[in-house]
Formats: C-alpha cells, structure tokens, sequence
C-alpha cells in the first residue's frame, strides 16, 4: 500500500509569519495531489485524545518545551495516519512525486552524525514498526524521567534513530528506503533562510536555549 498523500505541519498557533506562509502555499502549490493539515497545540492534544490511550496523553502533559511536543506529535500521527510530516521551519525543493515511489513504506535519510537519522522530515505509511518502536522509547524516556535537560535524546532524532536500529535488530527484512544527506539528497531544505528569525522572535524561545533552564519533563 502506497504512503498516504497527506502532509502534517504543527506550530503552538496558527499565527504564522508571511514567510512561513509563502513556503507552505509553495509545498502545496507543487504538491496538488496532497491534502495538507495543520495542527495547533489544541489540536494535537484533541488528536491524542480521540486516537490513542489515555498514557500518550499523559507523557504528552509531561513535557514542557515545545519542541519535544512537537517531536511527540509528529510520530504519532504519521503511525496513526502515514503520510509526510515537515518541521515548520524546513521547505521542500522537489515535489514529492519526483522521490517519492508507490511501492515505498518509509523513506528515511541519514544525518550529519552517520549514527542519527533524520526526523524534521519523516516520511512513512501507518502503523509502520519504525514509529511504532519509536513511540514505545520515547514513552519510557518521558515517564521514566531519563534525560530532563535532553530534547535530542527524549524525543528527537536520538530516539527516532534507536526505535530504527532496534526495530531492524528484531525483524531485518522491515521494508524501509535509505537516503543520504540531511536533506533527502536535496529533495527537501533543513531551515529556510530566516524561518527561525520570524518564528521565534527571541533566542530565549528556541528550544536549545530553554532545555539548559528547565526541565523538560514535569
């Protein structure tokens, strides 16, 4: 069954700045055939609700910096859903159809660090054992309060990457696509210029900043 052609995006509001605008008009406008959905902090606590058990809710409560809810949300809806999840700050530069094949269950790319995975752009079909993997650490890194000063390893790519290697270390012949590069071999943009700028007005906002403050996890 092909990837749903659905693309997700979440900011805390729907207030987004002109040019976080413009390269969402642009993703759609070179993506047609996608439906698009948006979703706002009380969306996302509404979609937890409705679709899964009452624990996903509750870690969700748990953490305190938006990032890591955004790092929450983005593998539970693509698990539920499938489909195209992309960081609000990242665009894309070739539309989806040119990479994008109908026999692919999950494209996943490489990082910088050649141990990591990317995960500001996660492409997968529902329920795939990736997600599935990866929610079930991320839960226990959360209620089990595992790194409370720690975005990259409670929710982000680090735990992404270990759902990845553990699910392959389980069952190797899980069907996934590899790329290379931090932007899908140029297919999609990690950052456009200036997105962080508008987005976050002051650098006390962003979430590398907040996590050496606070705790991440109440």
């Amino acid at each position: 069954m092909a990837i749903p052609k659905q693309i997700f995006q979440t900011f805390k509001t729907k207030k987004l700045p002109l040019i976080t605008r413009y390269h969402i008009w642009n993703m759609r406008r070179k993506n047609p055939e996608y439906s698009y959905f948006f979703y706002d902090d009380h969306d996302i606590e509404q979609f937890l609700t409705e679709e899964f058990p009452p624990q996903y809710i509750e870690s969700y409560h748990k953490l305190t910096i938006g990032a890591a809810k955004a790092d929450f949300f983005r593998y539970a809806i693509l698990y539920k859903k499938g489909g195209i999840y992309l960081d609000i700050d990242s665009c894309i530069i070739k539309p989806f159809r040119n990479f994008i094949l109908e026999s692919d269950e999950a494209l996943i790319s490489v990082e910088r660090h050649k141990n990591l995975y990317v995960q500001w752009a996660l492409i997968f079909n529902k329920e795939h054992p990736f997600l599935k993997k990866t929610l079930e650490l991320m839960l226990d890194n959360i209620n089990n309060h595992r790194y409370p000063n720690n975005i990259h390893a409670t929710t982000g790519p680090t735990v992404f990457s270990k759902g990845i290697t553990q699910s392959l270390a389980e069952n190797p012949s899980i069907p996934f696509t590899l790329f290379g590069g931090i932007e899908f071999r140029g297919f999609l943009k990690f950052k456009y210029k200036l997105g962080k700028f508008f987005l976050y007005k002051k650098r006390s906002e962003h979430w590398k900043e907040q996590q050496l403050h606070q705790d991440i996890i109440i």
